[in-house]
This record gives structure tokens, C-alpha cells and sequence, in this order.
């Protein structure tokens, strides 16, 4: 009887103790995030996309003078130290050879 009530008295209190769900994930260790926008502005290795996210990028991933305000960008990037940090680039309308075309 004792082992019944002890079994019950743990299970009821390991019930309200909750813990993190099956799926959550550690804060400090965090996958890969994609983001698909448009381009406002370039500063050095800084851009901000119209949904408002704010990337760094690293000269490994593009040469900042390969951004342009107004391209529409898929990035992978990880959060570092609090910062967004890309770690791969598509442009979505761009041609396939990747080069602007002016007119």
C-alpha cells in the first residue's frame, strides 16, 4: 500500500513540476533560420530586409557590394552572440548567372 501511495504522490508531483516539451529546444542551442525579403538598406556588413530582420554578413557569403537595395534575398543565417549572422545567400530575381542587368 505504501509503494501505491508513493508511486501516486511521485507521479502528481512530477505532473505539476511540467518540464520542456518533446520538441523544445536548449536556448543557447539554436538550427539554422531562413528569412525571404526585400532589401532597404545596406551598411558595411549590415542589411535590413523589409520584414524588418537585420542580418550580418560575413565577407565569406558576399561581398557587401553584391547587395543592393531592392534585391529580393533568400538568407540561412544562425543567431550568434545575439546577433543574426548569415551563412548562405540566394537572389531570388536575379538572373540564373547571378549578374544585374542594366539597361
Amino acid at each position: 500500500m505504501k509503494r501505491v501511495l508513493g508511486t501516486m504522490a511521485f507521479l502528481a508531483l512530477a505532473s505539476l513540476a511540467g518540464g520542456l516539451p518533446v520538441n523544445a529546444q536548449p536556448t543557447g542551442k539554436q538550427g539554422p533560420r531562413v528569412v525571404e525579403s526585400r532589401v532597404v538598406s545596406v551598411r558595411g556588413d549590415q542589411v535590413l530586409l523589409h520584414d524588418g530582420t537585420t542580418l550580418k554578413i560575413p565577407r565569406n557569403v558576399a561581398h557587401p557590394l553584391e547587395i543592393e537595395e531592392g534585391d529580393t534575398v533568400r538568407f540561412t543565417y544562425e543567431v550568434r552572440n545575439g546577433q543574426n549572422v548569415a551563412t548562405s545567400i540566394q537572389f531570388r530575381d536575379r538572373p540564373i548567372d547571378g549578374m544585374r542587368r542594366r539597361y
